[in-house]
């Protein structure tokens, strides 16, 4: 089951405000449960809420102190390794859509390229708009897809004799 696409916005109604963060709380503190249960890592979490004075602790409070104390064991240049701000995450997050959109551009590209050369079997035509540098990465495609083939060659026939 997926989780379905929610707009997230501050929720201006007290109560229906309130009755989603206890929701949401009691549904952090079972996942840690689960994941402590299940795979025996140390996780914990400290809630903070506006209507609760004192902070919540999830699994207890002897085992949040020990998972801090654990951290703050590790020499700080490994405790800053992997803590991350809120600048952080939204940096690290631009970078990965940039290198999706990357990969997906290159996807696009090579499409791109084999429909030409799909174009150019049936016609015996290059499209009029190729550049020169579209020519390059099409050379590029037909040289990558000919060492394929023949790979592909190679195996069908070591198939055929090892069968025999």
């Amino acid at each position: 089951m997926t989780g379905r696409n929610m707009e997230l916005e501050y929720i201006v109604k007290d109560s229906k405000r309130k009755s989603s963060f206890q929701k949401r709380k009691n549904g952090i503190s079972k996942k840690i449960n689960e994941i402590t249960t299940l795979s025996g890592a140390n996780v914990c979490a400290i809630i903070y809420d506006e209507n609760n004075p004192r902070a919540t602790v999830c699994p207890s409070k002897e085992e949040v102190q020990m998972v801090l104390d654990k951290f703050r064991s590790f020499p700080e240049s490994e405790q800053r390794k992997t803590m991350v701000d809120h600048e952080g995450y939204v940096r690290q997050s631009i970078e990965k859509a940039r290198e999706k959109l990357k990969k997906e551009k290159d996807r696009s590209k090579k499409k791109e390229m084999n429909n030409q050369i799909y174009h150019f079997i049936q016609t015996g035509e290059i499209d009029g708009n190729v550049s020169e540098s579209d020519l390059e990465d099409l050379s590029s495609l037909i040289v990558t897809n000919i060492k394929e083939v023949d790979q592909r060659i190679e195996w069908s026939q070591a198939q055929e004799e090892t069968g025999n």
